[in-house]
């Protein structure tokens, strides 16, 4: 019987990251690339790959919340051989 038990942090692992965790991430990458002297930085994790191709709600809330601080979230698809997508935040 206890073995379907399953805590709380275990429910949160299988769940995976929240938006606000991604655009946490997303900042952290974004702070990283501003310290190289760079203005923009590409995101390739599952939400700003799969999640901006189907423009999900999780995206479009994610991207919103990087354009009220003041960025521009791109999306990038390219189709040749293999297709290549990725977000492009820039500042």
């Amino acid at each position: 019987m206890t073995d379907n038990l399953i805590t709380a942090e275990q429910a949160r692992k299988l769940a995976g990251p929240t938006v606000e965790e991604h655009v946490q991430s997303a900042c952290e990458m974004i702070k990283l690339a501003a310290e190289q002297k760079k203005r923009k930085t590409i995101l390739r994790e599952d939400l700003w790959v799969r999640g901006a191709y189907n423009n999900t709600p999780d995206y479009q809330h994610a991207k919103q919340m990087l354009e009220d601080l003041g960025f521009v979230v791109k999306f990038h698809y390219e189709e040749r051989q293999f297709v290549d997508m990725y977000t492009v935040i820039e500042w």
